[in-house]
């Protein structure tokens, strides 16, 4: 197997697990490592408009990092919105580099919000954007890489609406033990006692 197809095949792998974690930093971390092995499989095979939207991803992907702990870090990540226009421009390869450059905008757009909700329904849409890409430049491992990762975002997704049944459950049998204790002491209060 060539290296490059190695890291290809670690590519995909990380693409599919990045979105299952449940922390915003570490998701983006996980961004940072998968764009890295996109990276590197692209500049093996020669392919400078790949690498170079991986290279961009990868570096909005850490600047995004910060922006939970630190709001003042906001007009340094929003600069690096200015590349996308860039990499269009110097990269254009027709239709490719408009869903390319739509699915970096989507990426940046998404890695910019804070709530986990949002983020990963704006990253989805990013996929979306990099299945038309892949479609175009009939990418098959690609696609394969689109399909799984959008399976994961799917599921990822699904989970942070549904509701924590065990979370539900300790609420309720807090609930219950306290209207307990309650009925117990009134009726062991001074009060009480005086009509039974």
């Amino acid at each position: 197997m060539e290296v490059a197809s190695i890291f290809g095949f670690l590519g995909v792998l990380a693409n599919a697990i990045w979105p299952l974690i449940k922390k915003r930093k570490w998701l983006l971390f996980g961004q940072v490592v998968a764009c890295a092995l996109m990276f590197t499989h692209f500049l093996l095979l020669g392919a400078l408009t790949g690498a170079t939207v991986m290279f961009v991803a990868g570096l909005q992907a850490s600047l995004a990092i910060p922006l939970e702990d630190n709001s003042k870090f906001k007009n340094i990540y929003l600069f690096s919105f200015l590349f996308t226009p860039l990499v269009c421009f110097y990269t254009w390869h027709g239709y490719a580099s408009v869903f390319s450059s739509l699915a970096l905008a989507i990426f940046c757009l998404g890695n910019l919000q804070t709530d986990m909700k949002k983020l990963r329904t704006i990253l989805l849409f990013c996929i979306f954007a990099w299945v038309g890409h892949n479609i175009i430049v009939s990418s098959i491992p690609g696609l394969l890489s689109n399909f799984i990762a959008g399976i994961t975002s799917i599921f990822a997704l699904y989970r942070e609406f549904k509701p924590n049944k065990l979370l539900q459950s300790g609420s309720s049998n807090r609930h219950f033990f306290c209207k307990k204790r309650k009925n117990k002491r009134q009726f062991n209060s001074p009060l009480s006692s005086r009509y039974l």
